[in-house]
């Protein structure tokens, strides 16, 4: 097995700052005056694997060091790691790029001296001599607006390398001359095993991201970022378009999850109201007016039901009116005889109203460009502002009949503006009808007549 430490804790407390801040547990660059630093270091002490982690074939040195990103690396922001062995228990100073080891310095590096990675690289192998303790260096620089962010550093021993799995025949490197014919093998620091190691990192780096690939298909946790938008291209695989989506975190990645079953629905009354709620924040009513017709005309009671007397279709609507084809029509245009006839309720089927309470004319505009959108293509759509009403049953009873009628509202007559002044009769009475006439009127000179009761 190989063994692994993780170095930050989770707050970089054993790291030795300069600066570079902590912040939420990521390594950042420090505020400095508006912006932020152009340079910072961050020197944490790996030590040695512990004893009881290591296999009798690896190497009581850790080998290998990866930096875990809190995010992608911003524009003009760069990292480098830098790699020490130190005997002594002391601290050691931070590393200067004038006098210690570049990346491309030759493997063999001595004790005591920083012994750089290649900018910007994320894994390195430690090409330091084994005796002593390991330190990392993290090197972080940006353009003073940008700062990378380090969530953690990983040290692992790992093998040799991939060309451990290689025969020592291929291995070979020659004969040690202090001892008597042993033969030396390339253990990952020669030519082969740099090679074996770099391509082995490219083939790591691929599964990787094939070990990725579930995170970034779920919209719960796929990326959300300008640089890494991935949940918006899920949105595009799904036909939902990128710039309707809501500005919360939250609703956006339930926008993408939810979206294919909410094309299964789209134009339905459901629909409509639900994509009038997502974008515009307004609970609306669809109102269509087919469902409050009938197709059948019935006959109130069975006994005198009969099929095509009392019972049958409702009259179909008239239509347009009917002209000869020799009339002079201007811009309008006839129908052919096919087309003659509408439908059964014709008049209000394929349309919908859209009842937005106490809705604004901004209200009204918004909600009508979604529903004029989302709208089937062969239906027709209104959308308007309702009064919001709240009503309340009410009975009214009569415990007294008056002997004689108000003047100028004479029962059984309609009402007369010139005689009986203005107003709106809704309706008849008929309280006394005998020893009634028609030209009976109150204050005519005619007697009144009928039960006193």
């Amino acid at each position: 097995m190989s063994a692994r430490r993780w170095l930050a804790g989770g707050d970089w407390g054993a790291a030795l700052l300069t600066h570079a801040v902590v912040e939420g547990g990521h390594l950042r660059l420090a505020p400095q005056g508006s912006g932020l630093a152009r340079h910072g270091v961050a020197i944490v002490r790996a030590g040695r694997p512990a004893p009881a982690q290591v296999d009798s074939d690896t190497a009581d040195r850790w080998r290998r060091v990866v930096v875990r990103l809190a995010e992608p690396l911003p524009p003009q922001a760069w990292l480098r790691m830098w790699m020490r062995v130190e005997p002594a228990a002391g601290v050691p100073p931070a590393p200067d790029a004038a006098h210690d080891l570049a990346d491309d310095a030759p493997p063999d590096t001595a004790m005591g001296v920083w012994r750089a990675a290649a900018p910007d690289a994320l894994d390195a192998r430690v090409l330091c001599r084994d005796e002593g303790e390991l330190w990392v260096a993290v090197e972080l620089g940006g353009a003073g607006t940008t700062t990378p962010a380090v969530a953690d550093l990983l040290v692992e021993t790992g093998d040799d390398g991939p060309v451990t799995a290689l025969p020592i025949a291929y291995r070979e490197t020659g004969v040690h001359p202090a001892t008597d014919g042993a033969i030396l093998v390339d253990d990952g620091g020669g030519v082969l095993g740099r090679y074996v190691g770099l391509l082995g990192a490219h083939l790591e780096h691929t599964s990787s991201l094939i070990e990725e690939l579930p995170s970034l298909l779920s919209p719960s946790v796929a990326p959300d970022r300008d640089d890494a938008a991935w949940l918006e291209r899920l949105a595009t695989w799904v036909a939902l378009d990128p710039g309707r989506l809501p500005g919360s975190d939250a609703d956006r990645r339930e926008s993408v999850t939810t979206v294919v079953a909410r094309h299964g629905r789209r134009g339905t009354r459901a629909g409509l109201e639900d994509q009038v709620r997502r974008e515009t924040g307004l609970d609306v009513e669809v109102v269509e007016p087919l469902l409050d017709v009938t197709v059948w005309r019935l006959d109130g009671t069975t006994r005198t039901s009969v099929l095509g007397a009392t019972t049958g279709l409702v009259a179909a609507d008239p239509g347009p009116p009917v002209l000869d084809s020799t009339a002079l029509v201007d811009g309008a245009a006839l129908i052919t005889a096919e087309d003659a006839g509408l439908p059964v309720h014709g008049h209000v089927a394929h349309r919908i109203c859209v009842h937005v309470a106490d809705g604004t004319s901004e209200q009204v505009a918004a909600v009508d460009a979604v529903v004029q959108r989302e709208r089937p293509a062969h239906v027709w759509a209104r959308t308007c502002a309702t009064p919001q009403r709240t009503s309340l049953p009410t009975v009214v009873e009569v415990d007294r009949l008056p002997d004689h009628p108000a003047a100028g509202l004479r029962n059984d007559t309609a009402h007369r503006p010139d005689a009986d002044g203005p107003g709106l009769r809704l309706g008849t009475a008929r309280i006394h009808p005998e020893n009634r006439t028609p030209t009976d009127r109150p204050g005519a000179g005619s007697a009144q007549t009928g039960d006193p009761r």
